[in-house]
């Protein structure tokens, strides 16, 4: 858990860095503080249970300011990212054991949900998405 989060941590870090639009480089900043403060309680929870906390090498960002990519797509494969990671943490709190854990991941999970619901209102905001996905109105 700690590896994934480290991962989306260093791409929030080279998303903020090149982004364009002002709002966009404050959510990532935003996605790199929630994934700083994921990794340091599941390692503090790790630590704290005589486990050792995994290292995991992520990558190094250069310095280049320039996108390869626009700011949409930027945003939506965060979104897609965060959507998976609220999948993955459930799946986590179903098969955990620990009663402990699941207030951790519980946690976790409102603040992703939370970051997506931001990502979603930015997306609407610039036209990257018209509007929220909805079932068809069969009445």
């Amino acid at each position: 858990m700690a590896e994934s989060n480290n991962t989306k941590m260093q791409l929030m870090i080279a998303f903020e860095q090149v982004a364009k639009e002002p709002d966009v480089k404050k959510y990532f900043t935003k996605g790199k503080e929630l994934a700083k403060e994921i990794i340091s309680m599941m390692s503090k929870l790790l630590l704290d249970s005589d486990l050792p906390a995994p290292t995991t090498w992520a990558g190094v960002i250069t310095s280049s300011t320039i996108s390869p990519f626009s700011d949409k797509l930027l945003m939506y494969n965060t979104n897609l990212l965060t959507i998976f990671g609220l999948g993955s943490n459930s799946v986590g709190a179903a098969f955990s054991f620990r009663n402990d854990m699941l207030l951790h991941l519980g946690n976790i999970m409102a603040r992703q949900f939370d970051f997506a619901k931001d990502g979603g209102i930015i997306l609407m905001k610039h036209g990257w998405m018209e509007e929220p996905p909805s079932s068809i109105d069969r009445t």
